[in-house]
């Protein structure tokens, strides 16, 4: 079931039943119990009522489940009840999209609400906001919950509550658009997708990537695609959802083009692997299926036996685990190569953390559900994939959690005449 079914056939009402109904065949089911909060919450809600059903749970209550689903999608993959599958026909990640769609559309959530996440998907909204970046990094550098993020919170809605990323002085896209090709042409070729978080708050870890890509023999062109649109369909903006898949996938099957994507954040790489395909089918089956991430790409290239290059690894590190990187294997693949290098690694949950630009509306990280492993000193140095997910953890723990794409070179070696 695609969520732009869902939301066109879907009222509100209807919406919400519709979700109540997949609640409780997964709190008949618990086959998911333990992927994340959504589920142990709705079995302490329901739970609360004695022996009813998600039925009876008010707007409220279904809204703080919602809160806590990171659109990983694993519930879905592996469900014995999804579509075509199980007669109970359970889709709960569209079931949590189609109540977004539906009171987004409503218009109680106000302009706002969609402010940021339209902005961060639009390449002149952001070529005009980069020009006024003094004054928004100031007011994003104020205290969370102080006066001046809540006064931009009141103008442009980004929560007062969490962790926000500065805007860079320059954008990954500009960079990349200024420099010199470091590879021959007739090197091996993918598409490289920033991603808005990367292109407009963290260009260093696409600078990274790509020279590292490079130094491995890869030669790294711009696909044109910088936002994937995860944090429209996220915050009920289906239709511009639509507007910007379909443009991307444009560029991205452009003349027949069959090289490799490698996508630059988890999250973002999961929107074009599965939520494209759901909403487009086999066109966006075959963009889909050469969507990478850097670990990804980096690791069918590189034997785990080399030696990187040279720079020294800590005995141990303290990864970040998020849903969606879990669910894209980048995850596994850091730790393997970490642990193929003699480090030991200690996985950190990073708990109820938006990994899309519509977190950047919302509070949800600030849970009390903060990790904090007694086997993880202080001197470990902690490693996340996401660049959300680290400012959340980061806030957390009181503690610095660096980009793991930081490790890239030490992991996988240069080769001598690429």
């Amino acid at each position: 079931m695609s969520t732009s079914d869902t939301a066109a056939d879907f009222g509100e009402h209807a919406a919400r039943i519709e979700l109540a109904r997949c609640l409780d065949v997964c709190l008949d089911c618990r086959r998911c119990v333990d992927l994340c909060g959504v589920f142990s919450e709705a079995i302490d809600l329901v739970g609360s009522l004695g022996h009813a059903e998600s039925g009876l749970l008010t707007p409220l209550e279904q809204d703080r489940i919602l809160s806590l689903c990171s659109h990983c999608d694993q519930c879905r993959d592996d469900c014995p009840h999804r579509p075509g599958v199980g007669e109970a026909a359970v889709d709960l990640p569209a079931a949590v999209e189609g109540v977004a769609a539906a009171v987004h559309r409503s218009g109680r959530t106000g302009w706002r609400s969609a402010f940021v996440v339209r902005a961060l998907a639009s390449d002149g909204a952001m070529r005009w906001a980069r020009r006024f970046r003094g004054p928004l990094n100031r007011l994003l550098r104020g205290r969370e919950g102080g006066v001046s993020r809540r006064a931009l919170s009141m103008l442009i809605g980004v929560t007062s509550d969490r962790p926000v990323p500065r805007i860079a002085d320059q954008s990954f896209t500009d960079w990349f658009s200024l420099r010199e090709p470091a590879i021959a042409a007739v090197a091996p070729s993918v598409l490289v997708v920033p991603t808005c978080l990367i292109d407009q708050f963290a260009p260093e870890i696409g600078q990274a990537t790509v020279t590292t890509l490079e130094g491995c023999g890869v030669r790294c062109v711009p696909s044109g695609v910088i936002c994937c649109g995860g944090g429209l369909l996220e915050s009920g903006q289906v239709d511009r959802f639509l507007r910007v898949a379909e443009t991307n996938l444009a560029l991205l099957s452009e003349g027949d083009c069959a090289d490799p994507i490698v996508v630059l954040q988890p999250g973002c790489a999961e929107v074009l692997r599965s939520d494209y395909p759901r909403e487009f089918g086999q066109r966006a089956a075959a963009v889909a299926s050469r969507v990478r991430g850097a670990f990804e790409h980096l690791d069918a290239r590189s034997s785990m036996e080399a030696p990187g290059d040279g720079a020294s690894l800590p005995d141990v590190v303290g990864v970040i685990s998020s849903p969606r990187a879990a669910a894209t294997g980048e995850e596994d693949l850091l730790i393997a190569r970490l642990e193929g290098r003699g480090v030991r690694v200690v996985r950190i949950p990073s708990g109820p953390v938006g990994e899309s630009s519509a977190a950047l509306l919302s509070t949800r990280d600030t849970a009390e559900s903060a990790p904090g492993p007694a086997e993880v000193a202080d001197d470990v140095p902690l490693v996340g994939l996401s660049v959300l997910v680290n400012g959340a953890l980061e806030r957390r723990l009181g503690r610095a959690v660096e980009p793991a794409q930081n490790l890239l070179p030490a992991l996988f070696p240069a080769v001598a005449d690429p």
